[in-house]
């Protein structure tokens, strides 16, 4: 199997830390539509809506997390996602 890039995402709430880790990708509910971010990403802030948060990780597993609203910032490869 090929190598998967991988971003590293942190998903945080303001009582404390989600998920922190390696992905492959990361669907979001953008206020302007679903986003999918993947390795490399160029730097980027955008407001979320609510609906459905997914991780992909390496292995092909994927997690969920419902949000109801929330803020992305990419910058060097790290996805830091407010919830």
């Amino acid at each position: 199997m090929a190598e998967h890039k991988l971003l590293t995402v942190t998903i945080s709430r303001v009582d404390g830390a989600v998920f922190s880790g390696d992905v492959v990708s990361v669907q979001l509910p953008g206020i302007e539509g679903e986003m999918t971010i993947l390795a490399n990403h160029k730097p980027l802030i955008s407001p979320l809506s609510a609906g459905t948060l997914t991780i992909t990780k390496e292995n092909g597993a994927k997690e969920n997390f419902e949000i109801t609203s929330g803020t992305l910032e990419i910058s060097s490869n790290h996805a830091t996602i407010l919830i």
